[in-house]
C-alpha cells in the first residue's frame, strides 16, 4: 500500500492534499493542513508529505523552536525542531514514517545544525496504538534513531515532567561548535533559569 504513497517536500504557500480524517493527533485534520502550509512557508520550516489517492496519509515537520520554550532562546538561530511526524493509522507498520524521515534528511539538509525533538506523552496516540506511554516512547526512539536522533539527558522541566517524555537530538557532522555549544547550553540550563 505505501509503495503507492508519493513523498514530496511541501512548497511554501501550497496546501497539501486533504488530510486523511484519522490524522488528528495534534489537531483536527483541516487545522493541521493549515499548520502544514504555515510551517512550509517559514523560511526555516520544512514539511515532507506522503500522499496517496489525492489525500495526505503522513507528514513530518521541521521548524525553528517556539519562543515559549527554552529552545526558543537559541542565540545562533540554527537549532531546528523536528516538530511532528504523523502517519494515518491504516498506514502504520508499513515503514512510511521511516521513508518520511529519510526524505527529510536526504542530501545532508541538516548536517550543519542540531535537529532535536521533544517527545511528550500527552501527544502520543495511545488509544489507537494499544501501547502504554513508555512503549510509545520506545517506538518513537527506534523510529527517530533511523534518522540519527538519540536520547539525551536534559534539565528541561517539561521533558522531565513524565518518564515517558524524552529529548532526542541529532548533532549534524558539520554543525559548527557555536551551534553545538548552544544546544548544550539550552539542554543543561538550570530548570529555574528559563529561556
Amino acid at each position: 500500500m505505501t509503495e503507492r504513497a508519493h513523498l514530496r517536500d511541501l512548497p511554501a504557500g501550497v496546501d497539501p492534499s486533504p488530510l486523511d480524517p484519522d490524522l488528528d493527533v495534534f489537531r483536527p485534520p483541516e487545522a493541521q493542513r493549515s499548520a502544514l502550509r504555515d510551517i512550509a512557508s517559514d523560511p526555516r520550516g520544512h514539511v515532507v508529505v506522503a500522499e496517496e489517492d489525492d489525500r495526505t496519509v503522513g507528514y513530518v515537520t521541521f521548524h525553528p523552536p517556539g519562543a515559549f520554550e527554552r529552545w526558543g532562546a537559541d542565540r545562533t538561530g540554527r537549532l531546528i525542531e523536528l516538530g511532528a511526524i504523523e502517519v494515518a493509522p491504516a498506514m502504520r507498520g508499513s515503514h512510511l514514517g521511516e521513508r518520511l524521515l529519510e526524505a527529510a534528511f536526504r542530501g545532508g539538509r541538516y548536517d550543519a545544525t542540531v535537529v532535536f525533538a521533544t517527545l511528550y506523552a500527552w501527544h502520543y496516540d495511545l488509544d489507537r496504538s494499544g501501547l502504554g506511554p513508555l512503549g510509545y516512547r520506545r517506538l518513537l526512539e527506534r523510529l527517530y534513531a533511523k534518522a540519527g536522533l538519540t536520547a539525551m539527558p536534559t534539565s528541561d522541566p517539561e521533558v522531565r515532567a513524565d518518564p515517558a517524555n524524552a529529548l532526542l537530538a541529532r548533532i549534524g557532522p558539520d554543525a559548527p561548535e557555536e551551534v553545538r555549544g548552544e544546544f548544550q547550553r539550552l539542554r543543561t540550563l538550570p530548570p529555574e533559569a528559563g529561556p
